[in-house]
């Protein structure tokens, strides 16, 4: 799971890789800081979002736009037949083509099913601006699949 975050944040496996170590490696430094009071998960959660975006704010190439992923004729995902494999790789295209904040808070939210309230824990922001990020970030991502995919969201979309 903390690999998951920040992955998803940092959007290169070695970058990853590394922030996930800094991660463990602060969670058992600052283990009597846990209070035992909410989840462990959560903050966990917490300790490899902010870690990571710390990371990513380091750093000065925070990831291809949508632009440059299709001038870069990296969009071979318009094929109408698309296998769940493929429907995967597409949905991990589209999350790599938002902001690093966003695509970690619709991880948290849809893939690893964490409620708002944990969200506005992990990642200091308030509630309103989580659920405002997490609109923003669903409506650009159906824009992304939509262009990427044309006909074959509706499809999936249906089949549902």
């Amino acid at each position: 799971m903390v690999h998951t975050v920040t992955s998803r944040v940092m959007r290169n496996a070695m970058d990853a890789e590394e922030v996930t170590q800094d991660v463990f490696v602060k969670a058992f430094q600052r283990l009597q800081e846990f209070e035992g009071t909410g989840k462990f998960s959560t903050w966990l959660y917490s300790i490899a979002y902010r870690t990571a975006i710390s990371a990513i704010r380091g750093r000065k190439d925070p990831g291809a736009s949508l632009d440059e992923l299709k001038e870069s004729g990296t969009e071979p995902y318009a094929e109408h037949d698309a296998s769940l494999a493929d429907r995967r790789k597409i949905l991990e295209h589209a999350l790599a083509t938002l902001a690093p904040e966003d695509a970690a808070i619709l991880t948290m939210f849809h893939l690893e099913e964490m409620s708002v309230e944990e969200i506005v824990t992990v990642t200091g922001l308030g509630a309103s601006n989580v659920k405002v990020r997490l609109h923003r970030g669903r409506k650009k991502l159906h824009e992304i699949l939509r262009l990427q995919l044309k006909d074959e969201l509706w499809t999936m979309h249906t089949n549902e």
